[in-house]
């Protein structure tokens, strides 16, 4: 029987403007690296000179947008607003800890266990986020470093088979974070997607109650050791909270 504190949705702003633009900006930046890359890894030698430089070209500048989004994403990590920090991707609080243990529980439980509600990012899938940067990172540094050679030289060099697998890394980190959220999409109803758009994850009453507890406790924990709290008021605020009724 469903509860009547579960029979609305409350929807909670999450993600800020800038987060979402980036998020998104990676995304279509990423995919045109993956298209650009995997033509030139397997049909390089089947192109002529002409049509391997244009696509040459292509990646180098897709190369330049997405390091720029990329960038821009890791300053956000230190200076945006708490559900854009790296404090968001750590499982460094009791409650990030225990969603982290749940939602491995969930997984190996071939989602048959239900999904813990989080406000940001999910305490799991967090530190996995952050090797995505540092590996993000490698590449632009490797990207940059082969242009700069000589195109004989750049195929022979070492660190372009070390590119070649940062490519494979990432389009595997990729493949999985779909499915993952596609997942959650359909096992936890809280609009990922969605939210990534609009900025507001749907959170039944009890589930917003209960997160709220979450916050109060990480309140103390994340707040600033100066004892001021900036960047965390909207950890404990409902301004923005909207209600709509839950459709099964």
């Amino acid at each position: 029987m469903t509860s009547t504190t579960d029979t609305r949705y409350i929807l909670h702003p999450v993600w800020d403007p800038l987060l979402r633009t980036l998020h998104w900006w990676l995304a279509l930046t990423i995919m045109a690296q993956f298209t650009s890359g995997a033509t030139l890894l397997t049909l390089g030698d089947d192109m002529s000179d002409a049509l391997m430089e244009k696509i040459d070209i292509v990646h180098d500048y897709g190369g330049y947008a997405f390091a720029a989004g990329l960038a821009l994403r890791i300053i956000w990590l230190f200076v945006g607003p708490s559900t854009a920090r790296w404090r968001d991707l750590l499982p460094l609080t009791s409650a990030q800890r225990r969603i982290w243990r749940e939602t491995l529980a969930c997984y190996l439980s071939g989602f048959r266990r239900p999904i813990s509600p989080y406000r940001g990012h999910n305490a799991f899938a967090g530190p996995a986020y952050l090797a995505f940067f540092v590996i993000a990172a490698a590449q632009v540094i490797l990207g940059i470093t082969l242009s700069l050679m000589s195109d004989s030289e750049a195929m022979t060099s070492p660190l372009m088979t070390v590119h070649e697998w940062g490519f494979f890394l990432l389009l595997a980190f990729v493949m999985v974070h779909v499915a993952l959220v596609i997942a959650h999409e359909i096992a936890g109803r809280h609009g990922l997607v969605s939210a990534m758009i609009h900025g507001h994850k749907g959170f039944t009453e009890s589930e917003h109650q209960a997160l709220h507890a979450d916050w109060d406790t990480a309140f103390s924990v994340q707040a600033d050791p100066s004892g001021g709290t900036e960047g965390l008021d909207d950890i404990t605020s409902n301004n923005g909270d909207d209600t709509k009724p839950r459709h099964e």
